[in-house]
């Protein structure tokens, strides 16, 4: 089957589950951002409140596992759509890895420091383009050219986050090299920052995925 005649034909036989997929989407991005913002504010202090709008979004995602696994033709690709849903979910689950994180090496980690503050502000700014792109699924028809330059900003910023973390592992070796150092603090703070910089990637993943529902439709 071709592109236009599977585009013909899912517009004939499943706008409205496509039409739910994106909106089931959209509360899921909506939730990334409001957990999110709770975590900034909370600098990620506050777990269970974290784990609340994680286990939120968990429910959305379980709708749209439902919806996919039942569908047949739709207007999206379904293996990218459910590609794009678990990284979007991967990166509300990575908020809650770092607020346990936090908090099971309170002794070693007291509270989030700018640099570390840095690099989740890339990855909330990320979520924030990412909403813009699942608002664009909500249209007649995909731009390649305005995904794409949401998706190289977003490109940007994840590779932004890697060259942060990658200078904060240098001044911690340089940190922790002289003998007698506490080396767990060394290990709380080299794995808070490898699971802040997993959060950009997963970020990055669900721009992908998008940018290739876009070619998909081009």
């Amino acid at each position: 089957m071709t592109k236009s005649t599977r585009f013909a034909v899912g517009s004939l036989f499943g706008p409205s589950r496509s039409d739910r997929l994106v909106e089931l989407l959209k509360e899921l991005s909506r939730t990334a951002i409001e957990c999110a913002a709770l975590f900034r504010e909370t600098k990620g202090r506050d777990a269970r409140a974290i784990i609340a709008v994680e286990h939120k979004a968990d429910r959305i995602v379980e709708q749209i596992h439902e919806l996919l696994d039942n569908s047949f033709i739709m207007r999206f690709d379904i293996p990218d759509s459910m590609k794009l849903t678990d990284n979007l979910d991967d990166v509300v689950d990575g908020m809650r890895k770092v607020a346990l994180h936090l908090e099971a090496y309170a002794p070693f980690v007291s509270e989030l420091s700018a640099d570390a503050m840095e690099v989740f502000a890339l990855g909330e700014a990320m979520l924030h383009d990412i909403d813009t792109l699942v608002d664009m699924l909500a249209g007649p028809r995909l731009s390649l050219p305005k995904v794409r330059e949401v998706t190289n900003r977003i490109d940007a910023a994840e590779s932004m986050a890697d060259k942060l973390v990658a200078e904060k592992e240098r001044k911690l070796v340089a940190e922790y090299a002289a003998p007698g150092a506490n080396a767990i603090g060394f290990i709380a703070t080299h794995q808070l920052f490898h699971l802040l910089e997993q959060m950009t990637d997963d970020a990055n993943h669900c721009a992908n995925m998008v940018l290739s529902l876009a070619r998909k439709e081009a």
